[in-house]
């Protein structure tokens, strides 16, 4: 009468183990946490910062480059060689391509995030000039000049297409901005929530303006 119990309490009690042994390796690896510290370069010097799935893109002051850090392992690569001028406002498109401003250097370019090639390159203006921050909507990208009271705008077209590199247009802005003295006026800039405007910050007074960006 015993043994079949004893054979079922048996088969019970091995069937146990084996889920138990199966569970254990798992929970011997948990997964891994996402670094803390993201490592740069020594005198890297970061300015802008944009992320895109698990990358973080950063642009250095100092030398131009841009180094990628991959947010889960921190493991990082410099994909952009560097200018010897800064790079400074940084935004990735769905197209994995890196929209950067360029300072001092009154420019801007685009890089492919894989490869780092730059795709295209736009000359703004000659100094004085500081090209800071760059917002991307729909159909164009909106780069910011600190020490101008202007907008460069590079239209975007069909599939995102990248315009020639001389056909990009400058924005006055006109209404309620006024330019200070020569301290770092138009820094960042960002979409309104509904896509219709710009909203700009003036480093200097520290207001913020609404822009319309097609009469400026």
């Amino acid at each position: 009468m015993n043994r079949p119990l004893r054979t079922a309490l048996g088969g019970a009690l091995t069937a146990a183990l084996l889920t138990s042994l199966a569970v254990t390796p798992a929970q011997a690896h948990p997964a891994a946490r996402p670094p803390a510290v993201l490592a740069l370069p020594d005198g890297f010097q970061p300015e802008g910062i944009a992320t895109a799935g698990r990358y973080a893109y950063f642009g250095s002051r100092a030398t131009g480059a841009i180094h990628r850090v991959d947010l889960v392992t921190g493991r990082g690569t410099t994909i952009g060689a560097a200018t010897g001028t800064p790079s400074l406002g940084l935004k990735v498109d769905r197209r994995g391509r890196l929209f950067v401003a360029g300072g001092t250097a009154g420019d801007a370019r685009v890089l492919d995030t894989r490869t780092g090639d730059v795709l295209a390159h736009y000359q703004f203006a000659t100094a004085p000039t500081f090209v800071n921050d760059v917002v991307l909507t729909r159909d164009a990208a909106y780069f910011t000049d600190s020490n101008r009271p202007v907008l460069y705008r590079l239209p975007l077209g069909r599939g995102g297409t990248l315009p020639p590199a001389d056909a990009f247009s400058t924005i006055p802005l006109t209404g309620a901005y006024q330019q200070v003295g020569t301290g770092v006026n138009l820094n960042g800039i960002v979409t309104t929530p509904d896509g219709r405007a710009l909203i700009v910050v003036q480093s200097t007074t520290g207001t913020l303006y609404r822009v319309d960006p097609r009469p400026g």
